[in-house]
């Protein structure tokens, strides 16, 4: 019996495994976890952009998310012991592009939306390097404040930096409110007991 469980774990363990297979009293510390988390990390991104637009405008902003954004997530990974990500289908950074199971994370949110919803989370069960992890997803929504940078209008200088700094830029074209991408919070399995 021992075997059949650890083989059928195995199976599920090697696929990605939606929310409605989470039992209710995990998925609940599951959104707990990763929402506060998530939070955390969009708080702190948030407050140096505002800080760095009051200090310098849209062009210094910009430099805070080419050189600082990524050291302020691990500052935060560090700070909360849970590994994050933000990621989308219009990316800017090529490191910030999906892996398969943000894909399906992305793909969830972009149909649910079609369909006139907007979902709060979204859950999987994935093994990250040989752990068993819970990813919790919070979606992201394009702000007025956003627009500066990823809206349909950017002022030609600024457009000119962006192109410099990101040749690739895919995030653009946004207008307030729209379907940004996510958060993604991992929480190792042992974190849900």
């Amino acid at each position: 019996m021992k075997k059949y469980i650890a083989l059928l774990s195995a199976f599920v363990i090697g696929c990605s495994t939606t929310q409605t297979q989470i039992p209710e009293e995990k998925k609940a510390k599951i959104e707990e976890i990763g929402e506060k988390n998530a939070m955390v990390l969009l708080k702190t991104l948030k407050g140096e952009l505002i800080k760095a637009m009051s200090e310098g405008g849209a062009e210094n902003a910009l430099t805070v998310c080419n050189k600082k954004a990524m050291e302020l997530t691990q500052q935060v990974e560090k700070e909360t012991g849970v590994q994050m990500k933000r990621t989308t289908f219009k990316y800017r950074n090529p490191a910030n592009a999906p892996d398969k199971y943000e894909k399906e994370a992305l793909e969830y949110f972009e149909k649910s939306i079609k369909e006139g919803k907007f979902p709060k989370n979204y859950i999987q069960v994935v093994n990250e390097n040989g752990v068993l992890t819970y990813r919790y997803y919070k979606p992201l929504k394009v702000e007025p404040i956003c627009l500066t940078c990823h809206g349909e209008v950017i002022d030609e200088k600024l457009a000119a930096k962006i192109k410099s700094l990101y040749p690739s830029d895919k995030a653009t074209g946004y207008k307030d409110g729209d379907f940004r991408g996510v958060v993604r919070v991992s929480i190792p399995a042992d974190k849900i007991q």
